[in-house]
């Protein structure tokens, strides 16, 4: 997969020549709604003989204009990028998501987009808007604009994917069950655990396990407790232990401690479940 900033390729295009089948959004959390939006668009793409591309913001766009309240991330961009390339994207465009960028409509964000590559089709989900609010474009009006913009060209709405419980899964219903600690739930709706990056961050290696703290992770973290984790390196080695997680750090015991002394390459700490006893 190859990755490029939106504006680069507005100015220099490219692309401008590739047909693709095309996916915007923020995709933070990586659930399973959006694995299936990009791998409809992948089917399409290698069904067509085009590329797939996916569209991005560096930024959450909605926390950024305040309609949405402010909070970390559910995934790195490490990780998103990751799990793009798992599903066989070929290109990944970041828009940086300006005050100026926020005043564009929802044509005049298609123009750009239609700008940069050949645009065959858009798969997005059914909660799909851009452009300000008074010309804002859900999935029956990006029709209308690509129709004009592409002619030919069409949009596919994959139907939501649904919890248990009958709710939507979405990044702002995965947000709430971590807060709550209901990794359980969290799991279910990313159909795996939910990770935290680590390989950014120093760990301190002590007799209890490693260490860590916690001011400068950039993931939305549970609630303080203790957790059954998983620490993954980047050989797809794992080693299973507890978390306690505090205010201000988060240690990881692992259940063999030899395993960990003088280790390197650690990827990623997966949160698996609460612990209702420390034992």
């Amino acid at each position: 997969m190859r990755r490029f900033d939106f504006t680069y390729l507005v100015e220099n295009p490219l692309l401008w020549q590739e047909e693709c089948a095309v996916s915007i959004g923020v995709f933070d959390g990586f659930h399973l709604g959006h694995r299936s939006i990009i791998e409809r668009n992948v089917a399409w793409a290698r069904k067509e003989g085009w590329h797939s591309m996916v569209i991005t913001f560096n930024r959450n766009p909605k926390m950024v204009t305040h309609s949405q309240k402010m909070e970390k991330r559910l995934t790195s961009e490490v990780q998103l990028e990751q799990f793009l390339d798992e599903c066989g994207v070929d290109y990944l465009l970041v828009i940086d998501f300006s005050a100026d960028f926020s005043t564009l409509t929802a044509e005049e964000f298609l123009i750009l987009v239609t700008t940069v590559s050949t645009v065959k089709m858009m798969v997005v989900g059914s909660d799909f808007r851009c452009g300000v609010a008074a010309s804002s474009a859900g999935p029956v009006q990006l029709q209308e604009h690509l129709g004009r913009l592409e002619p030919g060209s069409f949009v596919e709405v994959p139907p939501f994917i649904v919890t248990d419980e009958g709710l939507n899964v979405s990044s702002t219903l995965v947000r709430k069950k971590l807060l709550e600690g209901a990794l359980d739930k969290v799991q279910g709706m990313l159909g795996r655990p939910y990770t935290l990056d680590v390989a950014a961050y120093p760990a301190r290696i002590n007799d209890h396990g490693l260490l860590y703290r916690t001011k400068a992770f950039t993931q939305l973290l549970p609630p303080p407790g203790w957790y059954d984790g998983r620490l993954f390196d980047h050989e797809g080695a794992t080693i299973d232990g507890v978390v306690c997680l505090t205010e201000d750090e988060l240690s990881f015991t692992p259940e063999d401690h030899s395993r960990i002394e003088g280790r390197v390459g650690i990827k990623g700490l997966g949160l698996i479940a609460k612990r209702s006893t420390i034992a």
